[in-house]
């Protein structure tokens, strides 16, 4: 682990991850079958997403965008991060929503497809989640339309709807990739 003057908020929820499997007391191990392993939850509106951590880079507060004109409005534009640029997508917009409002819960979580980097603006980052067979949903038909191509399995749990997204889906979907008008 960092020392704290290091710290990123990605390695925090790397250990806050570990802390939660190691403090389990049931036994539940996460290589066992029936056992979904641990997601980043994250929010859009009223929507629950959870993403693999092996699709995140980093996550990382609202950084300076430079608007690039000619593309879609969910395209909010580019970034400068440490050298790379990364292209800034509005998910909620991306999938029909209202255009997201920059507030402090605000993050872009970077993900990245061979050498190109995009960063998806989300409304919040929740943690992780764990979820077991048990809390799985037979069918994901109730899920909106915008969302389903790129949700694989539907969780629910505590009476909130949790849904796993397809990063790989997402950044290989044409709709996603003609972002220029």
């Amino acid at each position: 682990m960092k020392t704290d003057s290091t710290l990123h908020p990605f390695d925090i929820l790397l250990e806050i991850d570990s802390r939660s499997r190691r403090s389990e007391g049931d036994g539940a191990d996460a290589d066992q079958p029936g056992i979904t392993t641990g997601r980043l939850a994250l929010r859009l509106g009223a929507v629950n997403l959870m993403f693999s951590m092996d699709d995140v880079s980093e996550i990382i507060p609202i950084p300076h965008i430079s608007r690039v004109p000619g593309v879609k409005a969910w395209l909010r534009g580019i970034s400068n991060l440490r050298g790379t640029v990364i292209s800034i997508v509005d998910l909620r917009e991306f999938f029909g929503g209202k255009r997201s409002s920059l507030l402090s819960s605000s993050r872009v979580v970077v993900v990245h497809v061979e050498e190109w980097h995009y960063g998806l603006l989300v409304d919040e980052v929740i943690g992780m989640r764990h979820f077991g067979s048990e809390n799985r949903l037979q069918s994901t038909n109730t899920i909106d339309e915008s969302l389903q191509p790129y949700i694989g399995e539907a969780y629910n749990s505590e009476d909130k709807l949790w849904l796993e997204f397809n990063v790989n889906r997402l950044l290989t979907d044409q709709k996603f990739l003609g972002a220029a008008s």
